[in-house]
């Protein structure tokens, strides 16, 4: 007969890996510290017990409890390689690698360890020695999805979307119901502007996912690049977001909010760009410039991204709180704990939002702002600040589940994040022709907008075209359009396709290569036409019927150029086509831009503020007069 005591220890272990394997986490770890307290070396009981520890964010705990199973069983190399994934919860990247490569040591063809170490090392930005880890992973384990969509992330990151695409697609058929790798080949197939495969890749995710609010955002977010959605469409896609995943996160409550309608206001803004990003441009001026007798700033980051820009925010906020380690719910706690009175959303459903944060509703007043072109569809977010071009009155509120709060003077108040001279002629009097340029993202060249650009070199033969994207930084994608603009009778020869430029001044520099600006539609740009007549260059815009479409004219508007909005495809290319044989205008437009962005109310920062922080105390008057009726009810 075998040990009655070993036997008993046996079976407890056994209870409590049924409870784990079940789902019931309480019972599982209150069986696995019961066997610990008899036995605290017990290797198994602290590996499970870690693994559940790590599900629940409780590293410290877990990275002890591996350390005491790896003393019991110094030679497993499983166990060495789940510490180096508590290690790198803990942000200790070192000891991490360390880990990992005793356990390869121990044994070399275990495919984890490998997995482990490839992400360890992308963390690390090791993209070469990430993808040699992640390589050996899949071919001792051809059907690790997570591989081969982790590789696919690396690529990404390298500007090999193609690549990426690829080991996409190969992580879905290893592993079908994986659903990182449907997430990034969406996006990895709309940066490159193919957005109808992108749109289709979303959907089918979201009949396989529908509980993936992520997917679903994504989704969202994509459908604003076609022009073959009509806002109404969006809206209810919106809207359906909101049923399926957002209200049923509602809460009932009573806030314990000062009630005083003069006192300081506690204002959160929540976003993964405090650093330096398209939408810094135009966080930092509102942040340095908020009247703060009037408001007590709060910064909730949701990205790991830190850099200079990070700290001179940090710098201006009264609070700063990292979220990027809470669930939706811990971090919804966390605001309603600093009591917060305005908590403002700078991201909506773009990349490393928290939506469902707000759904929780941990702040009386919340708002939508800058970051997202549309509504959030959220009807746990009171209101969205915007101007009278973005959105005409009447025209664009039924598209909404905010009530539009309409800034007087631009929704925007816009700052470089370098100050570069811009060039004092432009480049068509040195060239002997016109440039027309665009720098936005890959994925708002559409074909639509490819024919209509075509159009405009077909009608000035001697003009050639400059484009600048991320997407271009792939073989692959630069041949895709330089066939398409082939295929509208331009020559390739008269498209140049530039890709990325890390350094800030070369960026803006750039623009020194471009007489006019071009902007896509119906997403229109917002940091990159700002930049652009920040160093000197017009652009042409097309408005059309909602916020994403009519940026560029509310842009335009405040820099007193309405002669360059466009409300259809003929007049965007006429107007184009006639600045372009005006070199006279052109010369005058180059000198005087500058100043003109310097006297409009883009470059009002403080204006800004005030602006907002009006709406801000309306808004707070207004839930104070609700709450006031809502108690006289009661």
């Amino acid at each position: 007969m075998g040990n009655p005591a070993e036997t008993a220890a046996v079976r407890s272990f056994a209870a409590a890996l049924e409870h784990h394997r079940a789902g019931r986490l309480d019972d599982a770890e209150g069986a696995y510290r019961a066997i610990l307290r008899d036995d605290p070396g017990h290797a198994h009981a602290n590996n499970n017990l870690a693994i559940l520890l790590r599900g629940t964010g409780r590293w410290e705990e877990a990275a002890a409890c591996y350390r005491r199973a790896v003393a019991a069983l110094p030679d497993d190399a499983p166990i060495r390689s789940n510490l180096s994934c508590a290690l790198a919860d803990l942000d200790r990247p070192a000891e991490a690698l360390a880990a990992v490569r005793v356990a390869l040591a121990l044994s070399p063809d275990y495919a984890d360890a490998w997995f482990n170490a490839g992400n360890l090392l992308k963390t690390e930005r090791q993209p070469e020695r990430a993808l040699a880890a992640y390589r050996r992973a899949v071919r001792l384990k051809p059907g690790m999805g997570g591989a081969h969509s982790n590789m696919g992330d690396v690529y990404r990151d390298l500007g090999e979307s193609s690549r990426a695409v690829d080991c996409y697609r190969a992580a879905m058929q290893a592993q079908p119901d994986l659903p990182e790798p449907v997430v990034n080949l969406g996006e990895a197939l709309k940066e490159q502007g193919r957005i109808t495969e992108a749109i289709t890749i979303f959907q089918s995710g979201i009949e396989r996912h529908p509980e993936l609010a992520l997917l679903h955002s994504n989704l969202l977010f994509a459908l604003h690049y076609t022009p073959w959605v009509p806002p109404e469409i969006i809206a209810r896609a919106h809207a359906h977001w909101n049923e399926r995943h957002a209200r049923p996160l509602m809460p009932h409550r009573q806030f314990s909010n000062d009630r005083n309608p003069g006192r300081r206001l506690r204002v959160g803004y929540v976003s993964p760009d405090f650093r330096a990003h398209a939408c810094a441009h135009f966080i930092e001026p509102l942040l340095r410039e908020h009247d703060r007798g009037a408001v007590e700033i709060f910064c909730y980051a949701t990205s790991t991204h830190h850099d200079a820009i990070t700290e001179r925010m940090r710098n201006l906020a009264d609070g700063w709180r990292s979220l990027t380690n809470l669930d939706d719910a811990t971090a919804a706690a966390l605001v309603e704990r600093d009591r917060i009175d305005i908590l403002v959303d700078l991201a909506g459903h773009t990349a490393h939002s928290r939506p469902l944060l707000f759904a929780r509703k941990p702040a009386p007043i919340q708002v939508s702002w800058l970051g997202y072109p549309d509504t959030t569809g959220m009807t746990a977010i009171d209101h969205r600040l915007t101007d009278a071009v973005a959105d005409p009155p009447g025209l664009t509120d039924a598209w909404h589940a905010e009530r539009l709060v309409r800034l007087p003077k631009g929704f925007l108040a816009f700052q470089p994040l370098r100050f570069v001279t811009p060039r004092d002629e432009p480049p068509a009097l040195v060239n002997g022709f016109v440039t027309f340029g665009s720098f936005n993202n890959a994925a708002k060249v559409t074909p639509e907008v490819a024919r209509v650009w075509s159009a405009i070199l077909a009608r000035v033969p001697s003009a050639r075209l400059c484009l600048k994207s991320r997407a271009f930084g792939d073989a692959p994608t630069r041949e895709r359009y330089l066939r398409q603009f082939a295929g509208n009778g331009v020559d390739p020869g008269r498209v140049d396709l530039l890709p990325p430029m890390d350094v800030i001044d070369h960026h803006l520099q750039a623009y020194d290569r471009i007489d006019i600006g071009l902007d896509p539609f119906p997403y229109n740009g917002t940091t990159t036409t700002c930049e652009a007549l920040w160093m000197g260059v017009p652009v042409i815009t097309l408005a059309g019927r909602h916020h994403v479409a009519r940026v560029g004219a509310s842009l335009l508007s405040q820099c007193g150029l309405t002669e360059f909005i466009a409300t259809d495809e003929a007049g965007y290319i006429d107007t184009a086509v006639a600045l372009a044989g005006d070199t006279g205008r052109l010369a005058a437009l180059r000198r005087g831009m500058t100043k003109r962005m310097e006297r409009s109310a883009l470059s009002d920062h403080r204006g800004f503020a005030a602006a907002v922080e009006t709406a801000y105390r309306a808004m707070w008057h207004s839930w104070l007069g609700r709450e006031q009726d809502a108690a006289a009810e009661r």
